[in-house]
This record gives C-alpha cells, sequence and structure tokens, in this order.
C-alpha cells in the first residue's frame, strides 16, 4: 500500500502492484505508469489518506513519507507494518533503495538503479559541452508561479549534469527550499539558455491562464530564453508529480529527445 506519488512509482518499477494507493495529483492516473493502476483502490489524498480504506484493504506493508504522514505514523503502524521515508523530491532514489528494501525487492532495485546511472553517464558522455546549457525550470499554478531549484526535476537536472542559471543555484543542496515561489518583479530569475516550463490545470484551466498573464508581462520579453525562441513546455506528470524512477526515466527520455535527437538513447529498463 502507498501514501505517496513516489512509492507508488516505485511499487510499480518493482513489480508489485499496491493493493490501495492516494490519488494522484490531477486525479487521474499519469500517463507513464500506462493502465498499471487500473485496479488499484483509492484511499484518497496524499495529504490526508483515509484511514478507514487503509483498515479494510488489511495491506501487509505500508509505505509513505514522515513529510507527509509522521503524524498518523503510531495509527498506521498498528493496521500494518510501516516504512517511511524521511522526506520526498530530492531523495527520490534513496528513497526508491529503501522502498525496495522493505519489499524485499533488493536485488530489483539495485539493477534499476545500476541502469539509471549508465543512462546517466550516457548522457553525460553524449551531451559534453553542452552540459554547460543553463537550463531553466518553471511551473505555473493556479495559485502560483515557482521555480525548482532543487526537489524531483532539480535532482535529475543535476544528475544529468546540466547548468543551472546563476539565480537558480543553491548552496546547500540538502537545505535548500526545493522551490522558489516568484511574484512578477522577479521574473527575470526564470531566465536561462533553455526555458521549460510545467503547466498545472488539473480539470481547469486556470495554470494556463496564470501563464497567458505571466507570459504577457513586460518582463517576460526580456527574457534571453524568449528573445531566442529557446521556450519549451514539459509534461508535469512525469517532470514533477510522479517523482521517482519510472518518472526520472521518463524525464531523462525528454532530455535525450530535446538535446541529442540525431542519437541513440541508452534504454530505459526500469
Amino acid at each position: 500500500m502507498t501514501l505517496g506519488q513516489d512509492a507508488t512509482d516505485a511499487v510499480v518499477a518493482l513489480g508489485v502492484m499496491p493493493v490501495g494507493a492516494v490519488d494522484p495529483w490531477g486525479g487521474r492516473w499519469y500517463a507513464y505508469l500506462g493502465d498499471r493502476m487500473a485496479n488499484v483502490v483509492s484511499l484518497g489524498v496524499e495529504t490526508e489518506p483515509n484511514l478507514e480504506a487503509i483498515v479494510s484493504l488489511r495491506p501487509d506493508l505500508i509505505l509513505g513519507s514522515q513529510l507527509r504522514h509522521g503524524a498518523t505514523y503510531e495509527q498506521l503502524q498498528q493496521i500494518a507494518p510501516t516504512v517511511f521515508a524521511e522526506t520526498i523530491g530530492r531523495t527520490w532514489k534513496e528513497n526508491f533503495q529503501l522502498y525496495a528494501q522493505a519489499l524485499c525487492r533488493e536485488e530489483e532495485g539495485n539493477r534499476i538503479i545500476t541502469n539509471w546511472n549508465e543512462r546517466i553517464a550516457d548522457f553525460q558522455a553524449q551531451m559534453g559541452e553542452r552540459l554547460k546549457t543553463e537550463v531553466s525550470l518553471i511551473r505555473f499554478r493556479a495559485d502560483e508561479v515557482r521555480i525548482y531549484t532543487t526537489g524531483f526535476p532539480g535532482s535529475v537536472l543535476r544528475e544529468a549534469g546540466l547548468s543551472r542559471p546563476e539565480s537558480q543555484q543553491v548552496d546547500d543542496w540538502d537545505t535548500a527550499p526545493q522551490v522558489l515561489i516568484l511574484n512578477k518583479e522577479q521574473i527575470p530569475m526564470m531566465d536561462g539558455d533553455i526555458l521549460f516550463y510545467m503547466v498545472s490545470n488539473w480539470g481547469d484551466d486556470q495554470g494556463s491562464q496564470i501563464m497567458e498573464e505571466w507570459t504577457g508581462h513586460p518582463l517576460w520579453r526580456t527574457l534571453k530564453a524568449v528573445q531566442n525562441d529557446a521556450v519549451y513546455p514539459v509534461n508535469e506528470e512525469h517532470w514533477n508529480l510522479g517523482g521517482g524512477i519510472l518518472a526520472a526515466n521518463r524525464m531523462l527520455d525528454d532530455l535525450y529527445s530535446f538535446f541529442l535527437s540525431e542519437t541513440e538513447s541508452s534504454t530505459t529498463q526500469s
């Protein structure tokens, strides 16, 4: 049973189907998971899982995070053995290995991580000097606009060896805020050689409306990425929401396609 997006991603990658899982952000299962979640019972939202539903399913194991569910750990532990990662986002690889150990799938987990590391090494080798390209990553939501400095997507960009604009670099990776929440006067902080952006609509078009509002601002037109026509949409399902090894591999697929479309991508095996 999984109480977080990264845990769901991890167990599916390990070949285990959870009996129940918290709902995906946005209300529908992420496309990169295919139809594998079709028969999984909903446990409600990640921030407040339905304890009655959890009890009714009689799970053998519960996976989640201290960040999201620390307050309910004792209750969950009375239902089934409960394993929590400390946090989510930038620790996705450590979390994956923790979940693999909890599921007694360490060998498979190690194989998947080895494949990931090989793909990263291949990407960096093929990129060469292009790794100096400064990549900006932003997200338009109905309630706010964010830069992802670290977190899940920031960690994938970092492992891939890509550079970040000075405004999006952090001094201490482990303690820095995972996102920066912006106001319009801070639009210049979005700039980079390339600007990738995500839009969160989640059943309506409010994220798109915010994007139109911000991209219509005079400061937006001053960005060199905008002036050089180097602004590109990416899919937030695997660039941010999924938060696990399957999502990371899909994100790396996108980076291969974007930067190295003329070459062969190494094989995803997770």
